[in-house]
């Protein structure tokens, strides 16, 4: 019941549309064997232009490889992702304002590294998707990368409050909270680090030395600093302190 709207559509349509469950070998898609390459736009990390990018699961290197193009001859490798520590996401074209998007966010040093990359059909970025999860599943690393994500536009002021507040693009991944000043931007433009003994709550009054912003405030107290966070409705204030706690309990274990 929580996974997104186009993965249930597509699983219904796979079934009954494309019948790709009802072969004579009772044999699954090739795509749910975590076999895939083809051509996908990619947006740039400069200058933000989709360019064609050919690309591959590489089973010898358990990397997602891609390339300058897709004819051997002449390719150049230009980039891998590391199939063991990714996360692979599916878009919200309302937000990213971009159909059949994929987002992979990967480990870069000591940050986070996002690449966007798009599709001509929904169906064939949800291929994708399910590809790379499954060969993860088969390599043993998806209990690595199913960590709880989450992610959605918050307001946040400077240190301890004290400031303007600023719309940022915030994901809950991999035990921390990345925020972006852009939801496309390839790094963050910050971080904050999850531990179990930080302290979220929902805000109820606002100290006087926070100047008033969005309708609804939670805070994330660290052994750092506070970090106030501001949304517009209840629902996703509610969300966030419910996956952050999640989070948590997931570092008890």
């Amino acid at each position: 019941k929580d996974s997104p709207r186009m993965l249930i559509e597509h699983w219904i349509r796979a079934k009954y549309e494309w019948k790709e469950f009802h072969s004579e070998t009772n044999q699954l898609p090739v795509y749910l064997k975590g076999v895939k390459s083809g051509t996908l736009l990619k947006k740039g990390k400069e200058r933000g232009c989709w360019l064609q990018r050919h690309f591959m699961l590489d089973r010898l290197n358990n990397t997602i490889s891609y390339y300058d193009k897709a004819s051997t001859a002449g390719q150049k490798l230009l980039g891998q992702v590391d199939l063991k520590t990714c996360y692979v996401l599916l878009t919200d074209e309302k937000i990213v304002e971009k159909a059949n998007c994929l987002h992979i966010l990967y480990p870069r040093g000591r940050t986070m590294r996002s690449i966007y990359v798009c599709a001509n059909s929904v169906r064939e970025i949800i291929e994708w998707y399910y590809a790379i999860r499954s060969f993860q599943t088969q390599l043993g690393y998806a209990r690595n990368c199913v960590e709880t994500v989450f992610e959605s536009y918050l307001s946040k002021t400077p240190a301890e409050g004290k400031g303007a507040w600023r719309r940022r693009w915030c994901i809950l991944v991999a035990g921390k909270i990345l925020y972006y000043k852009n939801i496309m931007d390839p790094f963050p433009k910050g971080e904050v680090q999850l531990s179990k003994d930080d302290k979220c709550e929902k805000l109820h009054n606002l100290p006087r030395y926070v100047r008033s912003g969005p309708d609804y405030i939670f805070t994330l107290s660290t052994k750092k600093r506070t970090y106030y966070w501001g949304v517009a409705n209840e629902e996703t204030c509610t969300q966030w302190i419910k996956h952050i706690d999640m989070v948590q309990a997931d570092m008890l274990e």
